[in-house]
């Protein structure tokens, strides 16, 4: 497993991560569907697109072994199933608005989840967050 650095520069697990800067505008995004172009595994790839759909886009800032950070967008109406990551995870809004149920999340605010599942869809106007994850996140539907 290699630890990403601005979504381009990459350094083996075990390697020291060093200080960076970077532009969230020069880090390229990929869609559920481009990260999974390639995938051999069909049963995965559709497990995947059952739960965040082929749309959601992700902005790689870090993916350590003890710290992950990415930047999401989503359009409005998109909408993820329940899910968790084997993670500890905060979402901070920056844009737009996630609603989980009833409660409804807007820019300034965030949602912590202790890896249990929990499904949103986006406001009206789409919405913008950064999330972080103590560790490497999964995908679990269960």
């Amino acid at each position: 497993m290699e630890a990403a650095q601005t979504g381009q520069a990459t350094e083996p697990e075990n390697a020291e991560l060093k200080p960076f800067f970077y532009s969230i505008d020069e880090i390229p995004a990929h869609s559920i569907a481009q990260m999974m172009d390639g995938m051999g595994d069909e049963d995965a790839k559709q497990e995947m697109y059952d739960i965040f759909g082929r749309d959601l886009m992700t902005k790689v800032i870090l993916q350590s072994p003890n710290l992950s950070v990415f930047h999401e967008e989503a359009k409005p109406g998109e909408a993820v199933k329940p899910h968790r990551h084997g993670t500890h995870q905060i979402t901070y809004v920056l844009r737009g608005s996630l609603h989980y149920g009833n409660r409804v999340t807007s820019a300034g605010m965030g949602y912590y989840s202790p890896d249990r599942l929990y499904a949103w869809t986006a406001g009206d106007d789409g919405a913008e967050w950064i999330e972080i994850h103590a560790g490497q996140p999964q995908a679990y539907a269960k």
